[in-house]
């Protein structure tokens, strides 16, 4: 097995396995929850009725302390699931799935976002995968409700040609691997507020490991973003920890692109403010136009790219998406020091609007 170097775990130990009267079960469905229970049902129900041996795998729903009715909904599905509902409020979620996985007692780890609803084959897909891939770390693909808006299909309905092979990172609101391969890259990192997963998959690259995404294990997010405030909104809470991410791999540059593209959108912001009070003491308005038009630069050539690849139809659309992506990363930045020097508060950490 391979060992890992200086991996800086957040806090994980695994606690002494959970030894249950029905035996081990292949799979261990981790959910982290924050006031979800306008999904966790819907969630939960889409787990119940897989079409795969109800003994062969576990769901553990942790908590991160919901005022809302997350666990009632959550313990009615005892009858219908082996299912454990732990609590463990005022942690980040990278501590919510650690808690998750050292409660397991599966072969395999899967760690679901509360706002997903999986499809019946998904675990045969899984297992079978798990047997023919060669890839060490699993990904499965989000797809977005049909009655979904320009934002969430432009943006995260974006399907890949069935397999992503060597991805930078796989998303933890669907991501599969073995508990010995989790144990030892060391769990999430737990002092990370956002971005864990992108740490997690970091860590494991550098292992030797590989991972890999798959459409035959897509899952459907309820909670993609469906105007362009709540993907700005979402975009600034997911960027807060991807800076302090580079930092602790920047040997790597794993992550380097979108923090490079923060970091010129901010910069262009910046000088396009500069230039804004310039011209109005100066009465001179063709100030502005040229730090504004290199704001503009990125977001159109990365719409261009996107074109290129998935045709021209949504052009309009992807240039704005980008625009708003990258304004909202070098927001992020902005608060980059203050989310380092203070522990998260849990109410932002996961019911603030997700992804990936």
């Amino acid at each position: 097995m391979p060992q890992l170097n200086d991996p800086q775990p957040g806090n994980y130990a695994r606690s002494a396995a959970v030894e249950s009267d029905r035996g081990s079960p292949l799979f261990t469905i981790v959910i982290p929850a924050l006031n979800e229970e306008s999904v966790i049902g819907r969630c939960l129900d889409s787990i119940a009725h897989l079409e795969f041996p109800s003994g062969n795998y576990e769901v553990i729903v942790v908590d991160n302390g919901s005022s809302d009715q997350t666990r009632e909904i959550a313990n009615s599905y005892r009858e219908a699931l082996r299912l454990t509902v732990l609590l463990r409020p005022e942690v980040n979620i990278s501590a919510l799935r650690n808690a998750g996985a050292s409660a397991s007692s599966g072969k395999f780890l899967i760690f679901l976002d509360a706002d997903m609803i999986v499809p019946k084959n998904w675990l045969q897909r899984a297992e079978a995968l798990f047997i023919s891939s060669k890839a060490h770390i699993l990904g499965g693909s989000f797809e977005v409700p049909k009655n979904s808006s320009w934002v969430a299909h432009n943006w995260f309905g974006r399907k890949s040609k069935g397999v992503i092979l060597s991805p930078s990172y796989v998303p933890s609101g669907n991501l599969m691997v073995s508990r010995s391969h989790f144990d030892s890259i060391g769990g999430f990192d737990e002092r990370l507020r956002t971005s864990e997963d992108c740490d997690f998959c970091f860590r494991a690259r550098a292992m030797g490991l590989t991972m890999a995404i798959y459409d035959d294990i897509a899952v459907m997010h309820l909670g993609s973003p469906q105007t362009l405030m709540a993907f700005f909104l979402r975009e600034i809470w997911h960027g807060s920890s991807v800076f302090r991410v580079f930092l602790l791999h920047s040997r790597n540059f794993q992550n380097g692109r979108p923090v490079l593209f923060a970091v010129y959108t901010l910069l262009c912001l910046a000088m396009t403010a500069v230039a804004v009070v310039i011209s109005i003491l100066s009465g001179h308005l063709s100030l502005i136009q040229p730090p504004l038009a290199l704001l503009l630069l990125a977001p159109l050539v990365l719409a261009l790219r996107n074109a290129r690849g998935r045709g021209w139809r949504n052009f309009p659309q992807m240039f704005i998406l980008f625009l708003v992506y990258g304004i909202s990363r070098a927001i992020s930045l902005l608060g980059y020091r203050s989310l380092r020097s203070r522990r998260s508060n849990p109410a932002d950490s996961l019911r603030a609007v997700r992804s990936r």
